[in-house]
């Protein structure tokens, strides 16, 4: 029996009993079946599931949302819910309760699998982030937030143990030293100066926030992302006396999300591989040359419906970034993308001389045995390569199978492209 416990909320027996008897085929732990909102929260509290699948429309005086609102203000439970309706008025009120998924109803065994299985994933780095931030929280409170004031013409007047760890700057040299000397930032994306003299801070009659692509400059040149709060300090007249900032090294929360970005990267590049295979059906190498070709050329089709929309959209904002729709951009974005999705399945490729070379295969033990292993690589490349639209062709100038050290595929483009 699966270790992962999902309690079902539905109040339709038949549809309920379906969904247990699909769930359990699937090897996860059904314990309960509940047909209201009142019973979901009380069976939430008993059981604590790993998951709860929440109808939104059930019977009573408590649905769906509801229901899963105080589980989540009580309980840490990823919710998925199952409906038949998919109203924009209905999202929006399912969306404030924080979900882990929608399920639409009718649904095939493979959506319900994948649901669960990435709201369990997505609840588990989640889970990880949160106690991350948790402890961040807590070393911090027990040690202080960075803190520097300043007097009504901009010169420091205090600074915390925090500020000056994460400034680089000791209380006895930054007292009386202009503000603009000490905390230093720039724009992360552009790199330019933003403008934090004393003049712009008082200004502001309120809290201000930056909290946004913000990297504070230390005094020994390191570049820290922070986040910052200040606001004016004012006397009992209300004269602005000065400034107060309140500012955060998130350093190690970049990292936890960059940590979370990965393993949804691979997830991501299980599932591609996965669809790769299911694609293509595999057969002993003295397949016949009709057939094997038959079978690739439904492979390359499937290939392209799934995959050119999101490499038409791909292209599309590499060239917005580029300014200029020309051949030469085309096939600059072109490369950046093929380079990326190969990588997704586990290929290392280069680009050198309009050439791609590959440094590995992932399915080399497979190609052994089966030809159409070896032709994925080429359908990949020479049909993803005529959705760029450019003059050329590709030839494919060695391959792994012939015992070469690499696959290369060269593109050759035509004059004037």
């Amino acid at each position: 029996m699966s270790s992962v416990k999902i309690l079902v909320v539905e109040d339709e027996s038949i549809v309920a009993m379906d969904i247990k008897h699909r769930l359990e085929a699937m090897d996860y732990d059904v314990p309960e079946i509940v047909s209201s909102g009142e019973d979901a929260v009380e069976k939430a509290a008993l059981l604590i599931p790993d998951l709860i699948l929440m109808d939104i429309v059930l019977r009573g005086d408590m649905d769906g949302i509801q229901a899963a609102q105080i589980i989540k203000d009580n309980y840490d439970i990823p919710i998925v819910y199952l409906t038949a309706y998919s109203d924009e008025k209905t999202l929006k009120r399912a969306k404030i309760t924080g979900p882990f998924g929608y399920i639409i109803k009718p649904f095939e065994d493979r959506e319900l699998h994948s649901a669960i299985e990435v709201a369990l994933y997505k609840h588990e780095m989640e889970s990880k982030l949160t106690a991350s931030e948790k402890w961040l929280s807590t070393t911090l409170e027990s040690i202080g937030e960075a803190v520097i004031t300043t007097d009504d013409i901009g010169n420091v007047t205090f600074m915390n143990p925090m500020a000056q760890k994460i400034t680089g700057w000791d209380q006895e040299d930054s007292i009386g030293n202009p503000l603009e000397n000490i905390f230093k930032i720039i724009d992360e994306k552009t790199g330019e100066h933003v403008d934090f003299s004393i003049d712009t801070l008082l200004e502001k009659d309120s809290i201000t926030d930056i909290n946004d692509n913000i990297l504070l400059i230390t005094k020994q040149g390191t570049k820290l992302p922070i986040n910052n709060t200040n606001a004016p300090i004012m006397d009992d007249k209300n004269k602005k006396n000065g400034i107060v900032l309140v500012f955060q090294d998130i350093t190690q929360r970049r990292i936890a999300e960059k940590e979370r970005e990965q393993l949804l990267k691979e997830k991501a590049r299980s599932e591609l591989f996965g669809f790769l295979l299911s694609a293509m059906p595999v057969f002993a190498s003295n397949i016949p040359p009709q057939i094997r070709n038959n079978i690739a050329k439904s492979f390359a089709d499937r290939f392209e419906k799934n995959i050119r929309p999101g490499f038409e959209e791909n292209i599309s904002n590499c060239l917005s970034i580029k300014e200029a729709k020309n051949s030469a951009n085309i096939f600059n974005c072109y490369m950046e993308w093929i380079q990326e999705f190969l990588s997704n399945l586990g290929i290392e490729a280069i680009e050198h001389d309009n050439k791609i070379i590959f440094s590995n295969c992932p399915w080399e033990k497979e190609a052994r045995y089966s030809p159409m292993f070896c032709l994925i690589c080429r359908i990949i490349v020479i049909r993803s390569f005529t959705w760029a639209s450019i003059r050329g062709h590709v030839e494919q100038v060695s391959c792994m199978a012939d015992e070469s050290k690499g696959c290369v595929f060269q593109f050759i483009l035509s004059s004037g492209t």
